[in-house]
C-alpha cells in the first residue's frame, strides 16, 4: 500500500527545466545550479540536525549528495558526489529489504538524524511520467510497519517541457 500522504498531495513543486538530461534523467535549475529534482528536493527537505542522500542505485551503504561538473572533461559531463551512510541507516535499509523480501524499491531520498538515530524516507515523483512500482509500494509498507515516517513529494516543470 502506498503511503497515505500520497492522497494528501495538494501542491506540486515546480522547477525550471535545464533542457538537458543526465543518465536519461531530466535536469532542473535550482538556485542557479543544474541538478536532478531529487537533489533539489533533498536540499529543501533537510531539517535541523539532519543529513540525507539520494539513493540513485540499489546499494545501502552510500548515496548521492551532489552532482558536479567533472574536471578535465567537457563542461557538460557530470559526476556524483557520494557519502557513506551511517551504519544504523544501512542496517535499517537492510532490515526493510529483508522483511519485505525485496532487492529494490528504496525511496529516492533517505534522511537521517544521527543524534536521534531517526530515519525517514521521501519518494520523488513527477506524476506526468513517473508511477510507483510494486516494489516501492512493498518497501513503504514494510517501512510503515517498522514505524518509519515516509512521504511522497511530486514535482513538475514550471513551464511546458518538450
Amino acid at each position: 500500500m502506498w503511503p497515505k500522504q500520497r492522497k494528501k498531495v495538494s501542491t506540486i513543486l515546480r522547477f525550471e527545466s535545464a533542457k538537458q538530461k543526465w543518465w536519461n534523467k531530466p535536469l532542473i535549475i535550482f538556485k542557479g545550479r543544474v541538478l536532478p529534482a531529487e537533489l533539489a528536493i533533498l536540499s529543501l527537505e533537510l531539517g535541523p540536525g539532519e543529513s540525507g542522500a539520494w539513493m540513485n542505485s540499489r546499494g545501502i551503504v552510500s548515496g548521492v549528495v551532489d552532482l558536479q561538473s567533472s574536471s578535465g572533461i567537457s563542461k557538460s559531463a557530470l559526476s556524483t558526489k557520494r557519502v557513506s551512510l551511517p551504519g544504523f541507516v544501512s542496517e535499517m535499509l537492510f532490515q526493510i529489504f529483508e522483511t519485505a523480501n525485496l532487492k529494490r524499491g528504496c525511496p529516492d531520498l533517505v534522511i537521517w538524524d544521527e543524534q536521534a538515530r531517526r530515519v525517514r524516507f521521501v519518494e520523488v515523483k513527477c506524476p506526468h511520467w513517473d508511477k510507483p512500482t510494486r516494489e516501492q509500494e512493498m518497501f513503504f509498507k514494510a517501512a510503515g510497519d517498522a514505524g518509519i515516517d515516509s512521504k511522497i513529494i511530486e514535482w513538475e516543470f514550471a513551464t511546458p517541457h518538450n
